[in-house]
């Protein structure tokens, strides 16, 4: 009697999956045609829910970063059981065009059991209904729930590796400075009129006051700060784009900073926006910015511990490979 109840019980629920689905990127652009007339997944008793809470399984779909995926985490532990996970396109697989971004994870599987995967950039439709169609017979079937797994160590293990990596690279003495630079504001170095742009040069210690001078002649907006790594030249450069709102002209401040003393002075009460740029640059470049209010990451918060991404001489793709892959390019 007990095998019939649960034969019973196993067709009801295949018969009405309800889902609930993550997409952290591009990996469901194909999804909404499953809801259109020629696939209408309703006929399947597949219905989209709002809330984990009244879920039966749960979608995965594009890039896992490390913010992404403790929001998946959350979801999961938050659906009641039995529940299931399916995985849709290639960057829930092998880490797709991400494969070698310092930023992503790789599998959806080092963090659930998952009972199906749908390849593709992007799946088609059909696709994923050929994988609600088979996740419905496995259930029908008797499929066990899917669970989490000891995802907190395995985080706390690659953020540790990314600490470890930070440590060797900021312990690295960096080559002398070899660069040639001319100070020529407040004449234009490069002028490009039909851009209604100019670029002048100036020393760091130099920048707020040019910048102010600039601000008062009505450069009033700050539209973004670039920075130029050079490795083998010892300096990373920075430009400061500001723009009149009056006629659209611009001008690009540039000036430098040695590598092993990225520190150049904040602009931030000059330029309220600076409060964010100067945070990326922060965490992207590794520059200082002294007398920032709040000098602290910002894009990465809680998404990478390793050294500075961005710039030249840290090699992510290799990390990667020995972190995610060990040793193979090319994934598992």
């Amino acid at each position: 009697m007990a095998s019939v109840m649960r034969r019973i019980v196993n067709w009801a629920r295949s018969r009405s999956p309800w889902m609930i689905h993550y997409c952290a990127a591009c990996g469901a652009i194909e999804f909404p045609m499953l809801a259109t007339s020629p696939l209408d997944w309703e006929r399947y008793g597949y219905m989209p829910v709002p809330s984990p809470r009244q879920a039966d399984f749960m979608a995965g779909m594009g890039y896992l970063t490390r913010k992404t995926v403790k929001l998946m985490i959350n979801l999961f532990r938050q659906t009641p059981n039995p529940k299931y996970v399916v995985a849709g396109c290639n960057c829930t697989a092998t880490g797709g065009l991400y494969w070698d971004s310092y930023a992503t994870f790789k599998r959806l599987d080092d963090f659930f059991t998952v009972s199906g995967w749908v390849p593709g950039c992007m799946p088609m439709p059909d696709d994923w209904t050929a994988l609600l169609v088979d996740l419905r017979r496995q259930v029908e079937g008797g499929l066990k729930k899917d669970v989490l797994k000891d995802v907190e160590s395995y985080i706390k293990s690659v953020e540790e590796e990314e600490r470890k990596w930070a440590k060797e690279y900021y312990s690295r003495s960096q080559p002398p400075v070899s660069y040639s630079f001319k100070e020529t504001y407040p004449e234009c170095e490069e002028n490009y009129p039909d851009l209604k742009l100019c670029v002048t040069s100036v020393g760091r210690e130099k920048l707020r006051s040019v910048l102010g001078e600039l601000k008062s002649k009505g450069f009033q907006l700050l539209l973004n700060i670039d920075a130029v790594d050079y490795p083998k030249n010892g300096v990373i450069e920075l430009y400061y784009v500001v723009e009149n709102t009056g006629d659209g002209s611009q001008m690009a401040v540039k000036t430098f900073t040695p590598r092993g003393d990225p520190v150049v002075e904040s602009v931030h009460d000059l330029y309220p926006n600076a409060l964010y740029i100067e945070r990326e640059v922060y965490e992207m470049m590794g520059l200082v910015f002294r007398g920032h209010p709040d000098l602290r990451k910002w894009i990465l918060d809680g998404n990478w511990e390793g050294p500075p991404p961005l710039r030249k001489d840290v090699d992510t793709a290799s990390y990667v490979v020995k972190t995610f892959y060990k040793g193979d390019r090319y994934g598992r």
